[in-house]
């Protein structure tokens, strides 16, 4: 069985507007969630195979920070077309991977990954913020991927890690 997991970059800052999207750093409150979520994701074993990530620099941010392992840094595969990619262009992204990749995080932005989720899962979602995790199950090949037929194992935001 094949697991996706979606994480949405952790929250950028706006303090200087001059700043291009593209290069927006985290602001205090999105370095604090990528630690707690980093917590979260080691508490759990979660191991991932392969990581395909937008290269803009909020996502690379997030990504050193939740990251601990040090081999998960040779897994990581920066990727343009995630960059605010559409839905299906996220779809037809993860589909191409190669089957012996068990856990696959893909990390980018709004609202393409929000609408993935609904349509890989059949379940609405009222919001998808920063920093948010989700893990999909019940597939056996990447290239099956199709609507409504993933199972939403779990959907953890930051305000879900302040209880932990």
């Amino acid at each position: 069985m094949k697991n996706l997991f979606l994480l949405r970059h952790a929250k950028s800052s706006w303090s200087d507007p001059s700043t291009a999207d593209f290069h927006r750093p985290l602001s205090k409150r999105g370095i604090s969630n990528a630690l707690s979520l980093s917590k979260y994701i080691s508490e759990h074993q979660i191991i991932f195979d392969l990581i395909l990530s937008s290269p803009s620099e909020r996502t690379q941010a997030t990504l050193d920070l939740i990251l601990t392992e040090k081999d998960f840094l040779s897994k990581i595969k920066f990727q343009e077309a995630i960059y605010h990619a559409e839905m299906s262009t996220l779809l037809e992204l993860i589909k191409d991977q190669n089957n012996l990749k068990k856990n696959i995080l893909v990390i980018g932005h709004n609202p393409g990954l929000h609408f993935l989720i609904e349509h890989l899962t059949k379940t609405l979602i009222e919001k998808f913020p920063t920093c948010g995790f989700v893990k999909l199950s019940n597939f056996d090949s990447w290239k099956d991927l199709d609507a409504n037929i993933l199972d939403l194992k779990f959907f953890v935001t930051p305000r879900d890690l302040l209880h932990d």
